[in-house]
């Protein structure tokens, strides 16, 4: 092995070990709150020792922040790949809300960050909280688009349908997330899709 290749295998060895640590994380998360989580909990579920999650996360905080900055990267992954996608602003509004159903149904890391974001603590507050305030903004902008290409009507209140969106959606997570970890979230989307459709349709 070449002298090159150790820095290279080192850094990916680290990269594996912070992203073993999240999942464990995540599953911990799961399991307690953010109040009950402890370090040894994380570092028995992810493999990892005390000493490497010390390493790459100096508190649970800090821990618990790059859950929910994983979870709004995967999530924002998820609008970029949907708005990239051809159709009018109503069709991608709809399309993005399914979309962000299937990958809350089936991510780890990202119901870990919901998890969190319902457990007000004033270490992530903002980090929690944040995220549902830019979600009616690009609501907002999603609706926008869909007057102006004639797929939303156009004497929609838009600030107030757009906070309106984001509780049925906000909403519909809780339910799944009490009913059954979120397995049902995608069903109960498409259910409301032709309701929310008929609400918005020009």
């Amino acid at each position: 092995m070449t002298a090159q290749r150790m820095p290279r295998l080192k850094q990916q060895r680290s990269i594996d070990t912070r992203d073993a640590i999240l999942v464990g994380a995540a599953r911990v998360f799961a399991r307690v709150t953010y109040a009950e989580a402890r370090y040894r909990d994380v570092a028995e579920e992810s493999g990892a020792s005390e000493g490497a999650l010390y390493f790459h996360f100096r508190s649970k905080a800090d821990l618990a922040k790059a859950v929910l900055s994983v979870q709004q990267d995967r999530m924002t992954a998820v609008l970029v790949r949907t708005e990239a996608e051809a159709g009018t602003g109503l069709s991608i509004l709809l399309r993005l809300m399914a979309n962000l159903g299937e990958l809350i149904a089936s991510d780890e890391i990202v119901q870990a960050g919901i998890r969190l974001a319902g457990q007000p603590s004033s270490e992530v507050d903002t980090e929690a909280s944040e995220p549902y305030v830019e979600w009616i903004r690009i609501a907002r902008s999603l609706m926008e688009r869909g007057v102006t290409d004639g797929s939303i009507r156009g004497d929609l209140d838009i600030e107030l349908y757009a906070e309106l969106f984001n509780a049925v959606f906000v909403g519909s997570q809780v339910l799944s997330g009490l009913e059954d970890q979120w397995a049902s979230l995608p069903p109960r989307i498409k259910r409301l899709v032709p309701a929310l459709e008929a609400a918005l349709s020009a």
